[in-house]
């Protein structure tokens, strides 16, 4: 008896291993293609995951990562991607970094889906930094307060020094709108010199303006518009806005894909 099913047992694991459509790999199947092939998220059942946790959810495609899917979201004017896994069980709320090449694709996809239309940002009454014929220009919303702002401006001159394509546009914005800073970013734009901005990082005083310019009133406005809270905060020619003082080489990295976008190029 011991002998017989020893028998059948190897019988029927050769029979196992050898039917082709047996393989996970090999017949037709969800294994066989695309994960999206037999798992799928349509916006309206992450409207209802997600349900009074955001006010809109704006799309849903596959994530970096798989076994997740990327749902972008909107909520109080902002918009970020969370993520959602494909038993539809679990939220993932985070950081999605590329190990290899030391990327945060979550950053870079929250600049992408809050981009703005750089047309509607003027630049009469900006500060230029570098020339004002320069192919590629960043808006810069600075607080003349703001010591962040202050090392952005140096590590902008040294950017402009060596690339003479780049130009930064300064608009002096009072982020706390207190009505001293306010009587010192107007003394800038009535200035309108790179010394009076930098007089200002300087804490030096400042004559009082009198142009009579609308220029601080326009930016604060458009910061509102824009929901742009933090300074420095600077917008690439792609529509991407960046809070901080980034290095050099960061902002040229930044440079560089906003020239690879089709949104700088229109």
């Amino acid at each position: 008896m011991r002998i017989a099913v020893t028998t059948v047992s190897l019988a029927v694991l050769l029979f196992l291993f050898t039917v082709p459509a047996a393989h996970p790999f090999t017949g037709d199947g969800c294994a066989s293609g695309a994960c999206t092939d037999c798992h799928s998220l349509s916006r309206d059942e992450a409207v209802v995951l997600l349900g009074s946790t955001v006010d809109n959810v704006l799309s849903v495609a596959p994530s970096p990562v798989n076994g997740l899917w990327e749902v972008g979201v909107e909520k109080g004017g902002e918009r970020w991607p969370v993520y959602v896994d494909f038993s539809k069980e679990y939220l993932v709320s985070g950081q999605i970094i590329h190990m290899g090449t030391k990327k945060n694709l979550t950053g870079n996809r929250i600049l992408s889906m809050n981009r703005v239309d750089v047309s509607q940002i003027p630049l009469a009454g900006a500060i230029v930094v570098g020339k004002k014929d320069a192919k590629r220009r960043i808006i810069v919303f600075d607080d003349p307060n703001c010591p962040h702002c202050a090392k952005l401006h140096q590590t902008a001159k040294g950017i402009v020094a060596k690339h003479p394509d780049v130009a930064f546009f300064v608009r002096p914005f009072p982020r706390n709108n207190d009505r001293e800073t306010r009587e010192k970013a107007l003394s800038i734009v009535c200035a309108g010199t790179v010394r009076a901005l930098e007089d200002a990082f300087a804490g030096k005083p400042l004559p009082k303006a009198k142009c009579g310019s609308k220029a601080v009133d326009e930016t604060i406005r458009i910061a509102k518009r824009f929901n742009i809270r933090l300074t420095p905060t600077m917008i690439f020619p792609d529509g991407r806005m960046v809070p901080g003082a980034l290095e050099a080489d960061g902002i040229l990295s930044l440079l560089d894909e906003s020239a690879d976008s089709p949104l700088s190029k229109k």
